[in-house]
């Protein structure tokens, strides 16, 4: 049991690429009573693209879609920026806009690798007290679990359970003495 739940680990934390949930597995950030929903697509080769939430595993060309799941949204002016995190300084700056269809697609390049965040401001009224929704974006920084380390250690650790299984069940079939054995004593 342990064997196979080893040999399955890595298996269950490669990140969420390709959804076929429309990756609302990636979570939605709430405040003030308002809820929107973050994806990150990657495009590929021939116009596929692949979903992920904040861990990316490559910089290039990228869109992120931000769900406004709360209706009210849809008659606020928003503003989108990202940040990269190393400089503090915007790669991307969108002035506010309304999102009457409750989707917002904004297109990015991504050129280095780092951590990054999308920030999406809600302008309300004279834009003194503004709501800002901060959602972190890690580009081609692989998570530890995903490493090729981590996927030796993991196969590693999988062997030396199946070797010390098989070394415990070896000895007891020699422990226990045969029938046939015993009868001819």
């Amino acid at each position: 049991m342990i064997f196979l739940v080893s040999a399955t680990f890595p298996l269950l934390c490669f990140g969420h690429g390709g959804s076929d949930n429309g990756g609302m597995e990636c979570g939605i950030l709430s405040k003030g009573g308002y809820a929107i929903h973050l994806d990150v697509y990657v495009y590929g080769r021939m116009g596929q693209f692949k979903t992920y939430c904040q861990n990316i595993p490559n910089t290039g060309k990228m869109t992120m879609v931000f769900d406004l799941i709360t209706p009210d949204l849809k008659s606020i002016p928003l503003e989108v920026k990202v940040l990269d995190l190393s400089t503090g300084k915007p790669i991307l700056e969108v002035p506010p806009k309304l999102y009457s269809t409750g989707v917002a697609s904004i297109d990015v390049t991504f050129e280095k690798t780092g951590k990054y965040r999308a920030d999406i401001t809600l302008v309300k009224g004279d834009g003194t007290n503004p709501m800002v929704f901060q959602f972190p974006i890690n580009v081609g920084l692989a998570s530890f679990l995903t490493s090729p380390t981590a996927i030796i250690i993991m196969v590693f650790g999988a062997v030396v359970v199946g070797l010390v299984v098989f070394v415990l069940l070896s000895r007891k079939k020699k422990a226990v003495p045969s029938p046939i054995a015993s009868s001819k004593a």
